[in-house]
């Protein structure tokens, strides 16, 4: 994502525009979430390292066309309407490249847990399913400072979530 930080030398507080593209969630939800939010508080024991915690939110929709669709020993007819909530909760770890300069090239990663909420509309009939997975989270990107306190950051991660014997 994409998103301005406000910082000091000791800490630094964000709020993120997060965008979330499928992942294995794609054999539910194969469409983009282009609603996401991350907030994030990172303190920094050293110019070159972060230590912090960040909990995000994104929401993922699709329409899916009509037809039969089987569940177990169940079978349903009509559109589907799908929906899933990814809410990632980290404890996090970045190390920069270049403390100090105007551009700062950072690498990371993060362990935490990620709650899944997925329901799926079908007429008068709602499916529901939400699980706590493990997660980690690696992370790289660059911090690019635009004035004393404030900071761009543009930023790639990936929310890995594994598997539980009931997703």
């Amino acid at each position: 994502g994409v998103f301005i930080t406000t910082a000091n030398a000791q800490s630094s507080f964000s709020i993120q525009y997060s965008m979330g593209f499928g992942g294995t969630i794609n054999n539910y939800i194969t469409t983009t979430s282009w609603r996401g939010v991350t907030l994030e508080y990172k303190l920094y024991p050293q110019p070159n390292i972060s230590i912090g915690i960040d909990a995000g939110w994104n929401h993922y929709y699709e329409r899916r066309a009509f037809d039969t669709y089987t569940s177990g020993t169940s079978s349903y007819s009509g559109v589907q309407f799908r929906y899933a909530n990814a809410v990632p909760i980290y404890i996090t770890t970045n190390y920069y490249l270049s403390p100090g300069e105007k551009i700062n090239p950072f690498i990371g990663v993060g362990i935490g847990t990620i709650y899944m909420d997925r329901y799926t509309d079908m007429g008068i009939f709602r499916v529901t399913d939400d699980n706590w997975h493990f997660a980690l989270k690696p992370e790289a990107g660059v911090r690019v400072n635009l004035a004393m306190d404030m900071d761009m950051i543009l930023a790639l991660r990936y929310n890995n979530a594994f598997g539980t014997s009931d997703a």
